[in-house]
């Protein structure tokens, strides 16, 4: 945890820092260091920072560019581009270091260009806030999956989780369930919301759903809160009462096909 001012502090000097290494090109911040209004005393840092070509290896394995490396609690390897990196302050970020074409190939949702420009010597390229306004148009551009198949996708998992806590495989279960399942109908919110989701994230779709669908959260909630056995049956309520008021068409039988076969003795 960290306060406002602590944050504050270390975006000026870790822009301070970066602005002053020739071999950094670029700083986007992402997430809530992108949109202030959304931070608070849980928030970590994220950001993908760009350098020039063949160099970008030397700044995920040393970390000495990064403001008070000295107070770096741990730190680990999360991609083959980003870390995860937690200060005995409890200022936790997660990063990622590309070159230009690297950064060409990531996903972005919400974000804000902190530093761009061209090292001395590099060809002329895309300016950084032109690659990030591509890429965040990219990822938005993907067409959402049919939502009868998510649906049944969602389904299938209900049923397979149910089937596997009933069994006695309760950790194979709770993955299934509280993961899998839960987030298959959340993409499916998502894709019937038609892009009205407000403040749900694009890329993560646990992200701020209960800003955006409070009451959906909060079932959801107390559905996953259920012992392993009754959270199949749960979602499966939630998704009943949730999905036919968004959905003209509503399969309503796909999922009595499921719910019928779990009742079954």
């Amino acid at each position: 945890m960290t306060t406002r001012a602590e944050s504050d502090a270390f975006l000026e000097a870790l822009l301070a820092r970066l602005d002053a290494d020739p071999q950094v090109v670029g700083l986007v911040l992402a997430g809530s260091s992108a949109d202030w209004s959304r931070r608070d005393r849980w928030s970590d840092h994220d950001f993908l920072m760009v350098t020039v070509d063949g160099v970008q290896e030397h700044y995920r394995t040393d970390l000495t560019w990064l403001p008070d490396h000295e107070g770096i609690g741990w730190w680990f390897r999360e991609t083959a581009h980003g870390l995860k990196v937690l200060y005995r302050s409890g200022l936790l970020l997660e990063f990622a270091v590309f070159d230009r074409a690297e950064f060409a190939t990531c996903a972005l949702d919400r974000y804000r260009v902190a530093l761009d420009r061209r090292a001395p010597g590099e060809p002329d390229v895309p300016s950084i806030a032109e690659v990030a306004a591509a890429v965040q148009g990219r990822s938005t551009a993907i067409p959402p999956a049919d939502p009868v198949s998510t649906l049944r996708h969602f389904l299938a998992l209900v049923y397979v989780g149910t089937g596997r806590a009933r069994r006695g495989e309760r950790l194979s279960a709770n993955v299934f369930l509280r993961d899998y399942a839960t987030a298959a109908l959340l993409r499916l919110l998502q894709s019937l919301a038609d892009g009205a989701t407000g403040g749900a994230d694009r890329l993560d779709p646990w992200r701020r759903v209960e800003g955006t669908w409070p009451d959906v959260a909060a079932e959801l909630d107390a559905a996953l809160a259920r012992p392993v056995e009754g959270v199949g049956p749960a979602l499966l309520d939630v998704a009943a009462r949730a999905l036919p008021p968004r959905w003209a068409g509503w399969p309503a039988e796909d999922l009595d096909l499921v719910r019928g076969l779990l009742e079954r003795p």
